[in-house]
């Protein structure tokens, strides 16, 4: 999977070189309007960053069919390791979009949440 992510306005868009036929999958990715304006959140696809979101930017990029898992981080690091976001993992189907907001479900861990 090849990704190049473009800053445009409040928006992230990428494109995706994908070697399957079929519908590419979208992956939505929005930034909580209260995660806090001091971090940006780094998105990973399967352990590569695609994209750090700031403050009211969002990710809309193509994703291809498979097995695909989501991470965040932020930065700079505000919680201990111990309570490192956790990855989501997802079986994607082509032509679906899958939409996540990141956000601060506890006080020390961020997270992705599925809309």
């Amino acid at each position: 999977m090849s990704v190049c992510a473009f800053a445009a306005g409040n928006s992230i868009t990428a494109q995706e070189v994908t070697t399957n036929s079929g519908k590419p999958a979208r992956l939505v990715v929005n930034r909580s309007a209260n995660f806090g304006v001091d971090e940006s959140v780094d998105l990973l696809v399967d352990g590569k960053t695609v994209a750090v979101l700031a403050y009211n930017q969002s990710y809309d990029a193509p994703l291809s069919a498979g097995k695909h898992v989501l991470s965040i981080s932020t930065n700079p690091k505000a919680y201990p390791q111990a309570l490192k976001p956790q990855p989501l993992t997802l079986t994607v189907e082509p032509g679906k979009t899958y939409t996540f907001t990141a956000v601060w479900p506890d006080t020390e861990r961020a997270g992705l949440v599925a809309n």
